[in-house]
């Protein structure tokens, strides 16, 4: 079912599609291709809100497919076989987060299709939008089967450009304040350790013995985790590799994902601090600018094409 969700400042209407029956049900809207709401057995899964007018504030990125490079190019600009592209600098180091200030997170998609169990969306970022070559088609295609969320985006490009998109969900699976007592456990060795500007200083730092050694379940906590954690050097069958779960509501969501890195952030920003856990498969931030990091450059005539699943459950 399609409703109108709001509006945008220059007055066009922005959409909510209901995907999903039984224990799980999903609201995804047109702004952002983002995940509004998750509804497990009856409970809210994400972060989010009832009025649009958040997501254009204190709620940007929330849910939201984000892209076309989800993370930070450092310095907003990329070689791509030989050619500088200056890119949209929309962070106040220089660097261009999440594909730019008009990103795919935040834009209008069009709804392509739905029915009660799914629903497609698509995007076309015209060539040079925010500095990067090449004019880019995206679709992001949102399943529910039974317990499972998944998404599925493919893209194409008429010319060489970086692609990397990435869901931008906050989970709290409780409905706590924070989710400093979730436990967390990640399918990874190493980790990216980043600058003071949030940049992979190009160091692929094992996790054994470091802060963020959560190769084991343990609680969050007030650790600070914004990073990137290493999965593969490409991309491989889809398979588990984030689980989070929390202890007062029995509550368990197991990630899986196709793509080489996943971005953990705390969501330290919120308004209520550490409000959702960010859980971000994508490629390495930063790729284009580091020496032997999986590539996210999308060559003309190939299709770019990852999936991630969020699967809920609890023990009983």
């Amino acid at each position: 079912m399609i409703s109108t969700f709001g509006q945008m400042p220059d007055g066009r209407a922005v959409h909510s599609v209901a995907i999903g029956e039984g224990r799980l049900k999903v609201q995804v809207l047109s702004y952002g291709a983002s995940v509004q709401s998750v509804l497990f057995n009856g409970a809210q899964m994400v972060v989010g809100s009832e009025r649009f007018e958040p997501y254009l504030g204190p709620l940007k990125y929330a849910g939201a497919v984000v892209g076309r490079v989800a993370n930070r190019i450092a310095g907003a600009r990329a070689m791509i076989d030989g050619v500088a592209s200056s890119l949209d600098a929309n962070e106040p180091n220089g660097a261009c987060l999440h594909g730019g200030s008009d990103g795919a997170g935040q834009l209008i998609w069009t709804i392509l299709d739905h029915s009660a169990a799914q629903v497609t969306l698509t995007l076309h970022l015209p060539d040079g939008h925010m500095g990067f070559p090449g004019a880019l088609d995206v679709q992001a295609r949102y399943r529910v089967e039974a317990e499972v969320l998944r998404l599925e985006i493919t893209a194409t490009s008429d010319a060489d450009t970086l692609c990397s998109f990435a869901p931008h969900g906050y989970w709290n699976l409780s409905g706590e304040a924070n989710i400093d007592a979730h436990e967390l456990r990640i399918a990874a060795e190493h980790f990216l350790p980043v600058d003071a500007a949030l940049i992979p200083t190009g160091e692929v730092a094992p996790l054994k013995k470091s802060a963020f050694d959560f190769s084991q379940a343990r609680a969050i906590g007030g650790a600070g985790i914004d990073h990137n954690f290493c999965l593969s050097r490409a991309r491989a069958p889809l398979c588990a590799v984030v689980w989070l779960h929390s202890p007062k509501s029995g509550v368990t969501l197991e990630v899986a994902s196709t793509e080489t890195g996943v971005q953990i952030y705390d969501g330290r920003h919120l308004r209520l601090a550490r409000a959702g856990l960010a859980i971000e498969p994508q490629v390495w931030p930063d790729a284009v600018n580091q020496t032997g990091f999986p590539s996210m450059t999308l060559r003309k005539g190939e299709t770019y094409r990852v999936t991630s699943e969020f699967r809920l459950h609890t023990a009983d």
